[in-house]
């Protein structure tokens, strides 16, 4: 028998000990960039349940993978001053976009969504908005 509880523990250990969702300067960022990504993965544990470990695992891998490009790219977005890189690290969050969610997946550009988020945000306003789009992303595909 699959033990699901076990395998959301594993996952969730896996991602809670990746640097680059520990390295953000907010730690209070850091923790939602941290609940966000346990929340998304215990979407895909949870439709490993009738699998074993094996192939839970080999499902698992491209949108784990995904989702740790994810994390680390809103992290270094987030942090990053260079308005070029920071068009780099979007394309690379829409990208990971894609994969969990499917090639329909697309983020707005990122200077219309830079617009909506006040000049004043700190940083978990930031994680906040941004996680608004993706859930509005991931619904319509």
């Amino acid at each position: 028998m699959v033990d699901i509880v076990e395998r959301l523990r594993k996952t969730f250990s896996a991602l809670a000990g990746n640097e680059a969702l520990s390295s953000l300067a907010d730690e209070n960022a850091a923790a939602d960039v941290l609940k966000w990504a346990e929340e998304i993965s215990g979407d895909f544990v949870r439709e490993t349940g009738e699998m074993e470990d094996a192939a839970a695992d080999e499902f698992l891998h491209p949108y784990l993978r995904a989702l740790r490009t994810l994390m680390r790219s809103i992290g270094r977005w987030l942090e990053e001053q260079d308005p070029a890189v920071r068009v780099e690290w979007w394309a690379r969050m829409e990208q990971a976009g894609k994969t969990l969610y499917g090639d329909t997946f697309s983020l707005p550009a990122m200077e219309e969504a830079l617009v909506q988020i006040p000049s004043d945000a700190n940083p978990q306003q930031v994680i906040a908005f941004v996680k608004n789009i993706f859930d509005s992303q991931k619904a319509k595909g």
